[in-house]
């Protein structure tokens, strides 16, 4: 039995991990920075702490190594983009008190949390089709095609992404806004394809199951998916995960437009909110994104089921 914490447990993935981690033996303490009353999942942890809003205060790294410390803690899985940045630049505190952050390693996590040096990478690589961005020179000459659509290079969860369809609306974000925050692209339409990809470095095996997103919340959460395989379409996304040095599990994120062409969009560093889509169509990547971090090889040869699944939400007494 491992000791894991979980942080933001209210999130998406939040139930998947828990439940997951709780089926294999291990002892689940779960954070939050909402009061317990508030979050149904805290009904399922072991023990769990409200801990400070602001994760960009010193505060809040102090309070995790509290609990670390205090609960013993061997694994602590981060479930949101912000968590995941501001524990990048704090890693030796927690192997000071032997608490492993099972997240990728401190470049990987730089790279795929910056759009556009991902991007960039990535597009060198020649590896997948890439959306190009529009350089300051090009939107201040105007010589650019609308509709663009402008994303914040750190953004998460769909959060500051804006569509413009003429020029005066654009150029008055544009004058207003500190361009070098933002990765400015032609708008391309078609379905989100969601994938979830783990890879253990040491043995550069690497195992993906892809979804396509058929109904989504605004903040780009699945509600409805397709799962499906393509065997070349997953050994892209392998040799993507290699190329980022992606260790344990992530998400890639591609637009498929109607003509089926696929553009890479982003990593995000950490399980997607539809993890559990994965887990039902046959692949276990919570369990198999803790034996990246305990030296275990990952399951490599696991059936997948081509299905349909949609998700819905239940209420719970909490308090």
């Amino acid at each position: 039995m491992k000791r894991i914490l979980i942080t933001a447990i209210g999130s998406l993935a939040g139930d998947a991990v828990i439940q997951t981690l709780r089926e294999q033996g291990h002892y689940v303490v779960g954070t939050d920075i909402y009061p317990k009353e508030w979050i149904a999942n805290a009904q399922m942890v072991h023990t769990f702490y409200n801990v400070p809003l602001s994760i960009n205060e010193e505060h809040y790294i102090d309070s995790l190594l509290k609990i670390c410390s205090d609960e013993k803690i061997d694994f602590l899985f981060p479930l949101t983009d912000l968590e995941i940045d501001v524990l990048n630049v704090n890693r030796s505190k927690f192997e000071s008190i032997r608490t492993c952050l099972c997240m990728s390693g401190t470049e990987s996590i730089r790279i795929c949390r910056n759009k556009r040096i991902s991007a960039s990478i990535i597009g060198q690589s020649a590896l997948c089709n890439m959306i190009p961005d529009y350089s300051a020179e090009e939107i201040e000459m105007k010589d650019i095609y609308f509709p663009i659509l402008c994303k914040p290079i750190n953004g998460r969860s769909s959060q500051g992404i804006k569509i413009f369809y003429e020029d005066s609306d654009f150029y008055s974000f544009y004058n207003k806004a500190n361009p070098k925050l933002y990765l400015f692209q032609p708008y391309i339409a078609g379905n989100v394809i969601t994938v979830d990809v783990v890879r253990n470095p040491k043995t550069n095996h690497c195992f993906t199951v892809a979804r396509k997103e058929l109904l989504r919340t605004l903040n780009g959460a699945g509600l409805s998916v397709q799962v499906f395989q393509d065997n070349a379409f997953g050994e892209t996304c392998k040799k993507l995960a290699e190329k980022l040095n992606i260790t344990g599990c992530v998400n890639f994120e591609f637009i498929e437009t109607k003509n089926g062409l696929r553009y890479f969009l982003e990593c995000n560093p950490r399980f997607s909110g539809g993890v559990k889509f994965s887990s039902i169509s046959g692949y276990d990547f919570i369990t198999n994104h803790l034996n990246c971090f305990e030296g275990k090889d990952i399951e490599t040869n696991a059936p997948i089921r081509e299905c349909w699944i949609s998700r819905k939400y239940e209420e719970y007494i909490t308090g």
